[in-house]
């Protein structure tokens, strides 16, 4: 799933959100587009083994992106909900 973010410069940032699944628990993979992940850490964030269903994960994917939520609040949002 994708969103499109726009910085304070008015940048289009974009942002991508996975699925994650071990074990039949489920997580989610945000990560800003175009960026050299291995350079910026906050460009990546994966939580994982959050969502004992799949339908669970894909609704909380379904509202990061239209919040279009970026990888370094990740964490902090989903434990908000």
């Amino acid at each position: 799933m994708h969103s499109v973010a726009y910085a304070e410069d008015g940048a289009a940032v974009w942002l991508t959100y996975k699925l994650l699944e071990a074990g039949g628990r489920y997580g989610v993979l945000c990560y800003r587009e175009g960026v050299d992940r291995a350079g910026r850490p906050w460009a990546v964030a994966a939580v994982e083994d959050v969502f004992c269903s799949r339908e669970q994960a894909e609704g909380v994917l379904r509202r990061l992106a239209g919040r279009q939520v970026a990888p370094a609040h990740l964490a902090d949002v989903i434990w908000e909900m």
